[in-house]
């Protein structure tokens, strides 16, 4: 297991690439000009006594104010676009003053068309001497969209007294999200609300145009006289123009809760309502997010695939709310793109080339023996590095010999989907059995699978035990403490992951009934006291499915993390409903990587009837998520019409197992598109013998060494992950019959 620093930088490498850096020159190895970075009120030079990185820093000198300093102009509308937030950094050493501290500011220079000029500040108060060395400034910042045309905008550095000199070096200017996904600017009216709320209203509230507290700009929205959950500031949108069947859209807001209880986390939310002629309507979710009091100013994001709905749309409405009635909230520098249609012609061979680097690696085969000249190699993978699973039911595994020979021929880990939660094991308070689970684990483990643990707890109210959900006088920490022991202490070194307390994202139950979050860390923190080798894992749906909770399971992996719960893997459900769409997929992956953490696709499945249809939307998620760097394992949910908990996802059917279209794309990518099988006839010769160059898929293998047919000799050997070339030598006996 990577440790997350190492992980969250190996990832951010193979995430980004040269064309999401917006700065040219960004470390300073080429001169300065009028295309890249510049001095302003002050003398800038290439600087190779001292960097950060490479072979140049920037030296900035003979400043002439505090505001003097380096200034990099950006072009409004191309490097950088209104509602979308960038990440700057840049490495900053002081070369005067001893240890004098300055606060060392990252400016946004705006310039409109009538000659106004707008500061902004976007770093964090930083406070630099010279005794700190280098140091790294960092920023993130949402670009408004402004009510006036932009003549200019620009980033600059300033803070220092005149006369300090300065060095920077290493600067980088990123999109949280690649540009390329967004078509088009925003489709909202008034989305800062810095002059008036016209076009917005306030849905069962009163809305007032509030500039004492903003996120950005001058003003924002206030919702108040909140009459129920669903009231809050909306705005209508065309159908056929701003929205379209069949198009995907990425949202953001700002929102901050006034009025609220300290301690209360708020369910907030957006809508995108369609109403169609015939009076209907739908209310799907595009974003949701947990905000508190004390949280401020708070991001929530999301995005929308829309139906191609049969029915005739009459209004198209978006509004945000969520807390109780009576709860007051602020809305400002509210964003809804458009996802850009170029994406989907491309995401498919861009998945086969980012599967070509991340899982892949090259081999050298030495046959070392005098007489090579007739020798071939016939390579065969045996098994993928690469985890491919499946739930499993453990009443069928044991006793039904069609069902386990299926699952042990195409599928490498296990879990069981029911047979070892909380509800299962222990119906009656103090009463624990196990016998429904051992069977079948048995049979997996001396199988040589596998197997992950689902799940030790679980946060809904209906998946607890009903002896524990309904005792108002339970001791729910000892009771969950007592259950977490059992499990993982009787399955210790046995299982290889913990789902521990499952969708915490819909559900608050130990929450509630301890008083507060603690018991939550706590519990992960008691899985790995039972079992140190064991990964802990979150894991939750509607982060993947849909984007409505992607950033809000973002959200709370930071919160663990931040409050030193051991988490170490995240598993991502997606359940879908239908054919999903591979580029918010992987959108949505990208989202969760951001994390840090190790992903898991710990339930897929694709409920499609069309049986043709559901093999293409199982065969695109796999390619997304095999591609996706951030993902270390694909698990199905299931793969048998009678057992399956939506049958209209199987990959066999009937009771003889008959596999079918989607079975048959399985096995064709999981067993053969994605294994390694190569008979090789060339080769080099060389002094030693001969040799043999291939690019193998990770896993293990199987070499045989031929000569004119007849096997000569086999070996196995492992191919793990790795950018060097893996060589594997094979001494061959000196008398090799030849002929």
């Amino acid at each position: 297991m990577l440790t997350r620093k190492l992980f969250a930088v190996l990832l951010w490498a193979a995430l980004c690439s040269a064309d999401s850096q917006i700065f040219r020159n960004a470390g300073f190895e080429g001169p300065l000009g009028s295309d890249n970075w510049s001095c302003n009120g002050c003398t800038g030079s290439q600087y190779g006594d001292d960097k950060a990185e490479g072979a140049y820093s920037l030296l900035v000198q003979g400043r002439r104010a505090y505001w003097a300093g380096p200034s990099y102009d950006l072009v409004y509308g191309t490097d950088v676009i209104s509602g979308q937030t960038y990440d700057f950094q840049i490495y900053v050493r002081l070369m005067a003053d001893g240890s004098n501290q300055h606060d060392v500011k990252a400016m946004l220079s705006v310039t409109f068309s009538d000659g106004e000029k707008l500061y902004q500040r976007i770093n964090s108060r930083t406070p630099i001497s010279q005794d700190d060395g280098w140091r790294k400034v960092t920023a993130r910042a949402t670009v408004p969209a402004y009510s006036k045309q932009v003549a200019s905008l620009r980033i600059y550095m300033d803070g220092p007294a005149a006369g300090v000199d300065f060095l920077i070096d290493w600067s980088s200017l990123t999109a949280t999200t690649p540009i390329s996904l967004i078509h088009n600017g925003d489709l909202l009216e008034n989305p800062g609300f810095e002059s008036t709320l016209d076009p917005w209203f306030c849905t069962g509230c009163t809305g007032v145009h509030y500039t004492a507290d903003k996120h950005n700009g001058s003003a924002a929205m206030l919702a108040q006289d909140r009459s129920a959950e669903w009231a809050g500031p909306s705005q209508d949108l065309s159908w056929g123009s701003s929205v379209r069947g069949g198009q995907c859209y990425i949202f953001s807001a700002y929102l901050k809760v006034l009025g609220g209880d300290a301690t209360t986390t708020y369910d907030t939310r957006a809508t995108v309502a369609f109403t169609f002629s015939d009076g209907s309507s739908e209310y799907p979710k595009i974003s949701k997010s947990f905000i508190s009091t004390v949280d401020g100013w708070k991001k929530m994001e999301g995005d929308l695939c829309v139906p191609s709905y049969t029915k005739a749309v009459a209004r198209v409405k978006l509004t945000i709310s969520g807390p109780p009635a009576g709860i007051n909230l602020l809305v400002d520098d509210v964003f809804f793109h458009e996802v850009s249609s170029t994406l989907y012609s491309s995401w498919r061979t861009e998945a086969d080339a980012r599967i070509e680097q991340l899982r892949k690696r090259n081999v050298n085969i030495r046959v070392n023996t005098p007489n090579a000249a007739n020798v071939e190699v016939q390579i065969v993978q045996t098994k993928s590095h690469f985890p491919f699973g499946s739930k499993i039911n453990a009443l069928e595994l044991p006793v039904n010999t069609k069902y386990a020979d299926y699952f042990f021929d195409n599928f490498e880990w296990g879990v069981m989907g029911y047979r070892m939660k909380w509800r299962a094991v222990e119906k009656i308070e103090g009463s624990v059995d196990w016998s429904d689970a051992d069977p079948a684990f048995d049979l997996m483990e001396s199988r040589g699978i596998k197997i992950r643990g689902h799940c030790l707890v679980w946060a809904v109210d209906k998946s607890v035990p009903d002896w524990l959900r309904y005792n108002p006088f339970a001791d729910v920490q000892q009771k969950c403490f007592s259950r977490i022991d059992d499990a993982v202490g009787r399955f210790r070194g046995r299982v290889i992951h913990w789902d521990v307390n499952n969708e915490m994202l819909h559900g608050n139950f130990f929450v509630r009934r301890t008083g507060g979050p603690q018991i939550r860390y706590d519990m992960f923190r008691r899985v790995k006291e039972n079992d140190p080798n064991v990964v802990p894992f979150l894991n939750d749906y509607e982060v993947v499915r849909s984007g409505a909770m992607t950033q809000a399971y973002v959200d709370q992996i930071h919160e663990f993390l931040d409050n030193g719960a051991p988490v170490e893997g995240v598993g991502a459900q997606c359940h879908f409903p239908k054919r999903p769409d591979p580029v918010m997929i992987k959108y949505r992956l990208d989202k969760i990587a951001t994390a840090g953490l190790p992903i898991w696709v710990t339930e897929l499945d694709v409920n499609e009837p069309d049986v043709t249809e559901r093999a293409d939307g199982l065969e695109d998620s796999l390619r997304v998520a095999f591609s996706h760097p951030a993902v270390e394992g694909i698990m199905l949910w299931g793969f048998w019409n009678e057992t399956h908990s939506t049958p209209s996802a199987s990959l066999v059917d009937g009771p003889n197992l008959e596999i079918n279209e989607a079975g048959r794309r399985w096995r064709q990518l999981v067993l053969t598109d994605w294994r390694t099988n190569l008979s090789l006839t060339g080769g080099t010769l060389t002094s030693a013998g001969k040799e043999f160059d291939f690019r193998g898929f990770h896993g293990d293998y199987e070499v045989k060494v031929k000569s004119y047919g007849v096997t000569m000799a086999t070996k196995t050997f492992q191919l793990p992950p790795g950018d060097d070339t893996l060589v594997v030598d094979i001494d061959m006996a000196n008398d090799i019959i030849i002929g």
